[in-house]
């Protein structure tokens, strides 16, 4: 896919994520870790003040000479060295000679990786809120929606489609709060030294490591996390929980457009075509990404879990597994977000299949309706007994189950022709579904308001 532009720009990132992951914005961040040491040192008298003014100001990846730069890396086989031999090349006065100093690569590839990740969790996150603001729209629109609920596949009970929505609604909130709750940990800087005891800032490095952070906008460790990543696996696995509630959004989509049922449609842009032999053909395209996207996500962040056993002070063969594997989760779940906004958003809805596929099993989605207002005359196993054996003559000879039930003896005493008909409409067995779809847009306005607030 790294060869492919057309494929990655159509299924598998995004134009703002190339830049996040891309080498200038990784070799600035990195640039940025090395100004804030600098500038933290010369604060304490580390280095000259001089010398970390002119640090800070050739701290700009349009400085750097990149075609030097790549040589110098294949050069040398190490993944950050060259980037201080530019620093030699592009500072005057030796300023060069006081970058980096006392810190070891582990801690700027971190801490420039971290701030990559807080650029990308930003992004995602106001599309996160984008996502769960038209979803909450979009189930308190369609509240009051009838349609047929499904279990194991098959007709169940009426439900609406504010319901299902709701659902995913739901969902989406709680991915919400858990990325609120995972970025306190997320993002913390590294700043430790070579085994992580900072020997080489003498009695310091405490001092140190907080004005560095705190100018990069970063939390403070208790401790080196060099061979401890497991904030970081939190995080890419809190987007797979994320990715995972969009790949749902895509399937019940898939599922609902199939033809035999029809109750939903992703919007068919002009000029879309859905199959290059079959004319007729209108494909859930996006509905489909979102599903094959978390598929990939989820064995990303699988793999990412697999770099956590490391041994000793430190261990790079889990930070050089990392950032491929943080480039594609966070390039596919901003992908995916995009789409799901708009599928959601624009979602064409099919009110008279709904009716109709309500209607194709001639009543036997009503049997627990029936079955309860039964039971209260006779008891509700010898209900379910008589509904049931009802349903299944009914479904063997595609024949209503209202009627069976109106010429039923033992139904008879219990409820008249107008009761079972009475029972026997929609929505009159929905339950609160109107009242779990209002819900989540009340949550979703108390949300916005509280966030607005704390702003």
């Amino acid at each position: 896919m790294s060869e492919s532009m057309i494929l990655q720009d159509m299924y598998f990132t995004t134009p703002e994520m190339k830049h996040i992951f891309g080498d200038r914005n990784r070799i600035q961040k990195q640039m940025d870790c090395e100004a804030a040491l600098a500038d933290a040192e010369a604060e304490l008298g580390i280095i000259p003040r001089e010398m970390a003014a002119e640090i800070m100001r050739c701290s700009q990846v349009d400085l750097i000479d990149f075609e030097a730069l790549q040589a110098d890396f294949v050069r040398t086989g190490h993944p950050f060295l060259p980037l201080v031999h530019a620093y030699k090349k592009i500072c005057q006065h030796q300023a060069g000679e006081y970058v980096h100093w006392g810190a070891t690569t582990q801690d700027i590839l971190d801490t420039g990786t971290t701030l990559q990740l807080k650029e990308a969790y930003e992004l995602l996150m106001k599309r996160f809120e984008e996502l769960y603001a038209v979803t909450a729209e979009a189930a308190y629109r369609y509240k009051d929606l009838v349609m047929v609920g499904r279990t194991n596949g098959q007709q169940a009970l009426p439900i609406t489609l504010g319901y299902k929505i709701a659902v995913w609604g739901f969902e989406l909130r709680e991915n919400i709060d858990r990325l609120h709750e995972c970025s306190t940990r997320a993002f913390r800087g590294q700043l430790a030294g070579a085994v992580g005891t900072m020997a080489s800032f003498g009695t310091q490095g405490l001092e140190v490591q907080a004005r560095f952070l705190q100018k990069l906008g970063l939390s403070i460790p208790p401790i080196a996390w060099s061979v401890s990543r497991h904030h970081y696996a939190e995080l890419m696995n809190d987007f797979a929980l994320m990715a995972a509630t969009m790949g749902k959004i895509g399937t019940e989509v898939y599922a609902l457009q199939k033809s035999e049922i029809g109750e939903v449609e992703e919007v068919q842009g002009e000029g879309s075509v859905g199959s290059s032999t079959m004319p007729h053909k209108r494909n859930p395209f996006r509905a489909m990404e979102l599903s094959t996207n978390a598929r990939l996500v989820r064995g990303c962040a699988a793999t990412l879990m697999e770099c956590l056993e490391l041994e000793h002070e430190r261990d790079p063969r889990g930070a050089s597994a990392e950032i491929p594997i943080f480039t594609q989760i966070c390039s596919l779940v901003h992908a995916s977000v995009e789409r799901a906004i708009g599928l959601v958003k624009h979602l064409h809805v099919y009110p008279a299949h709904m009716q109709r596929n309500l209607d194709c099993l001639h009543g036997l989605i009503f049997s627990e309706a029936v079955m309860m207002q039964l039971g209260k005359r006779m008891g509700r196993q010898t209900a379910h007994a008589i509904v049931h054996e009802l349903s299944m003559r009914a479904f063997q000879q595609e024949c209503s189950l209202g009627e069976l039930l109106k010429q039923d003896p033992r139904v008879q005493p219990h409820l008249s022709a107008d009761d079972i008909d009475a029972i026997m409409q929609p929505e009159h067995y929905i339950g609160l579904a109107p009242l779990f779809a209002e819900r989540i847009k009340q949550q979703k306005d108390a949300y916005f308001s509280a966030l607005k607030h704390d702003k």
